[in-house]
């Protein structure tokens, strides 16, 4: 610190006489100056037009005999009375201007000053006034991820918000269901919600509930509900932004369907041709005689669209979520059991349903799901695209084959043998022997390999080679497996004639009953409910 002394000379001092020292009386101290880099007292009527209600400040301080270790602001609505101060150490600040609720434009003051090392505040603070707007917030939903026309009561919407004052403008985010007056106030930041219903499997009467609100991708838990949420019911989401002045965006919606769940079980139709409903109704049928009388079955189509032509490049079915994670990972572990009939999931990644479903599928087993798939086993169009297939890697199987040059195809004639190797795990018990019941060409058997796989039946298949010689096919020769856990269970040839309804794999002895008999085995072994 610099102390000013007033500094007097004895009247005694003699000519050439020793140094005797300072003496004096300090000055009192004086306080600093403050300056805004807004040179004028007040803005109004000064500019143009007037700011956006997000502004930036700067100031400095100066003080004559020490220095400044702080600056206190405030700003308030001209005519008001001012508020309390705000300590800072900064020289500068973004800073949201208030306007009352329901206003467009205020004229606001701004007053800085500066505070010595001494505690002394500058008396004449720096002062502007500001002449501000404020302008609504815009709100937009993302429309690639919004949620397919039928859902589950589970499902994510995303919206993109922006605020001409800035994002530091905006209060809230505002969303209802089918009330466009009552709304749930959601953190502003939020950009990215998953609703959650609470559903009463048991109650056949509960026809709406609320939705509990999971923020961002990480599906963050908050104490949030929404009411109003319809149960196999068309449902409008409203969503809208509101600023710090109560100004608010358009109103946002979008309708869609949700469907109650009903049942731990569900089954999933991904058989992506026309002939569908016949293939459907032998599998459904094998369900319902094996579970409890009058338990429901959920189902969820996943078949459109349906395959055309021989490239089988099909899109991935829109019913499914766009958003895997959180949003279909959060709707596969409504069930307990899964029973999943399809017509491709390892040969490409891209398209099949499988695939898309088996990468988030961890909350599902975590929570001690089982799920039986039903599904052909064919060579991959693309090896090298279809390295590390979710799917694959959730199924019981080691490997895919691929076919050597030297072999023209693989065959599985009628009445060819096919023998159970195992027994289930968890029941002990034997699969019945079957036999072909018509001639196999596309379906290939598969590798299953290895301690965490448990192969369950192997066909004798032959090969035709280039010289058109047919040979017994030596392996791999497995077509139905299961997790050694007794998790997940494959079986890759189809059971039932998509065109007849009758059966494609028969008991060795002729038995049509004994494919569904297998099946049923299998889902013992998996645990489902059975009667």
């Amino acid at each position: 610190m610099r102390t000013l002394l007033k500094i007097g000379f004895l009247s005694g001092l003699m000519l050439g006489g020793c140094d005797t020292g300072f003496m004096g009386t300090p000055l009192p101290n004086q306080p600093p100056e403050t300056y805004l880099s807004v040179r004028d007292s007040s803005l109004v009527d000064k500019l143009p037009e007037r700011l956006v209600s997000t502004v930036y400040v700067a100031w400095t301080g100066d003080d004559p005999d020490g220095y400044v270790v702080a600056y206190e602001l405030r700003y308030y609505a001209l005519g008001l009375s001012p508020p309390g101060w705000i300590r800072t150490t900064r020289n500068d600040t973004l800073i949201v201007l208030p306007i009352e609720a329901g206003s467009q434009t205020a004229d606001v003051v701004f007053e800085v000053r500066a505070i010595d090392n001494e505690a002394l505040a500058d008396p004449t603070p720096a002062r502007t006034v500001f002449p501000i707007r404020n302008s609504p917030p815009e709100i937009r939903l993302v429309g690639f991820e919004l949620p397919p026309d039928t859902t589950f009561p589970v499902f994510s919407f995303s919206w993109q918000v922006s605020d001409p004052d800035g994002a530091i403008n905006l209060a809230r985010i505002e969303v209802s269901f089918n009330d466009s007056s009552q709304f749930v106030a959601l953190p502003p930041e939020v950009d990215f919600v998953t609703f959650v219903g609470n559903v009463d499997r048991d109650d056949p009467l509960q026809l709406e509930t609320s939705a509990r609100v999971y923020t961002g991708r990480a599906f963050r838990s908050t104490t949030i509900e929404v009411p109003g949420l319809r149960l196999d019911a068309e449902n409008t989401l409203y969503v809208r932004a509101v600023d710090q002045a109560e100004a608010r965006s358009r109103l946002v919606h979008y309708t869609w369907h949700v469907k109650k769940p009903k049942s731990r079980v569900l089954l999933v139709n991904d058989y992506r041709k026309a002939t569908g409903g016949v293939v459907m109704a032998y599998h459904r049928a094998i369900l319902r005689d094996y579970l409890p009388a009058g338990m429901p079955i959920d189902e969820w189509d996943l078949s459109q669209p349906y395959v055309t032509g021989s490239a089988g490049n099909t899109p991935r079915s829109d019913a499914l979520p766009p958003v895997a994670d959180p949003t279909l990972r959060q709707t596969l572990a409504l069930w307990d059991y899964i029973y999943w009939v399809s017509t491709a999931t390892v040969n490409s990644i891209v398209g099949n349903n499988l695939p898309y479903a088996a990468g988030v599928m961890d909350l599902f087993f975590e929570q001690g799901g089982r799920i039986l798939v039903h599904s052909p086993v064919t060579q991959p169009r693309d090896p090298e695209a279809n390295l590390g297939n979710p799917a694959i890697l959730m199924l019981p199987l080691s490997d895919l084959l691929v076919l050597p040059d030297s072999v023209r195809r693989l065959e599985l004639a009628s009445g060819a043998a096919i023998t159970p190797v195992n027994v289930l795990p968890r029941t002990g018990e034997s699969l019945p022997p079957l036999k072909a019941h018509r001639f196999f060409i596309n379906e290939l058997p598969y590798f299953a390999e290895g301690g965490a796989v448990v192969p369950l039946y192997e066909a004798d298949y032959q090969y035709l080679n280039r010289a058109g010689q047919r040979r017994p096919w030596p392996r791999p020769r497995t077509i139905a497996s299961i997790s050694a856990d007794a998790r997940v269970a494959l079986f890759g040839l189809p059971l039932v004639n998509e065109l007849t309804g009758g059966p494609e794999l028969v008991g060795a002895d002729g038995d049509p009953e004994a494919g569904r008999q297998a099946v049923m085995r299998l889902l013992q072994s998996l645990g489902f409910p059975q009667r």
